[in-house]
């Protein structure tokens, strides 16, 4: 099981999949500010952001299961970490001061392309050694 899921979470197209969904989920945070369209399509937007978490979670079960025993490995990575928290947000309420959170994690997702495409984690590093450096 362990070989299997390491090499389905590196794999190019799983990858690919996981940048498609989390570019869906930056389209759907930006049409759930749309009071109209939300009105019109509310039980389509519910269900999609639950299959986006749904794919985010099951992406975090796999890295894990790729870890093995030890899934401290998993949490020794910033960018995993980093997804973890985004994801648990989602899953805050969404009542009363938990409404705005819960947007801005929605919004959040979006951030995990940093995570999902190397090149750009080395660009941010580069950025926030830059940052705090002054």
């Amino acid at each position: 099981m362990r070989s299997f899921a390491q090499r389905l979470v590196a794999h190019r197209v799983f990858q690919g999949f996981i940048i498609g969904v989390i570019l869906l989920a930056g389209v759907l945070a930006d049409v759930e500010t749309d009071p109209g369209l939300v009105a019109a399509w509310d039980p389509w937007l519910h269900r999609l952001n639950q299959a986006v978490l749904a794919v985010f979670v099951f992406e975090i079960i796999l890295k894990l299961a790729a870890c093995g025993c030890e899934p401290r490995r998993y949490f020794a990575d910033g960018w995993n970490v980093f997804d973890f928290c985004i994801v648990a947000l989602c899953f805050l309420p969404a009542a009363g001061p938990f409404a705005a959170v819960l947007r801005l994690s929605r919004v959040l997702r979006l951030l995990r392309l940093v995570s999902a495409l190397p090149k750009l984690q080395l660009l941010v590093g580069a950025l926030l050694k830059s940052l705090s450096a002054n």
